[in-house]
């Protein structure tokens, strides 16, 4: 009998440090002020996702293989010559090193516009290449 006395009394311990440290108690609710504010946050971000979103899948579409090649030729300011390494489109049968996005020049407009606080900018191939 003292045995099971002893064991109620462990376990009625044990239950009353339990409650008495459980973190699960109830905790104020956000105000009308702090639920408004939230709701625009998630309304200004479904908004902003769906920009990209239409962006990634109008403009990102395709990408060129290019490689770095070496034996380029450039006319410095002071009227020099210089060899150097550039990139070029891959050719069939040559590595590439790298992919560059081909977003044309509308997509790149639309999203320097954007606020996406990325900008792209249109680059035109040389009148010479290799």
């Amino acid at each position: 009998m003292k045995g099971f006395a002893l064991l109620v009394g462990a376990i009625a311990g044990a239950a009353l440090l339990y409650v008495t440290t459980a973190v699960g108690s109830q905790q104020a609710s956000p105000s009308r002020a702090e639920f408004n504010a939230l709701k625009k946050q998630v309304a200004t971000l479904k908004r902003d996702d769906l920009a990209i979103q239409a962006v990634l899948n109008g403009c990102f579409t395709s990408a060129v293989p290019a490689a770095s090649f070496d034996g380029y030729e450039y006319r410095a300011a002071d009227g020099s010559t210089v060899i150097a390494t550039a990139l070029d489109i891959a050719q069939t049968g040559e590595t590439p090193s790298v992919y560059l996005l081909d977003v044309g020049q509308a997509c790149a407009s639309v999203i320097n516009t954007a606020k996406l606080n990325v900008h792209f900018k249109v680059i035109r191939p040389a009148a010479t290449r290799r």
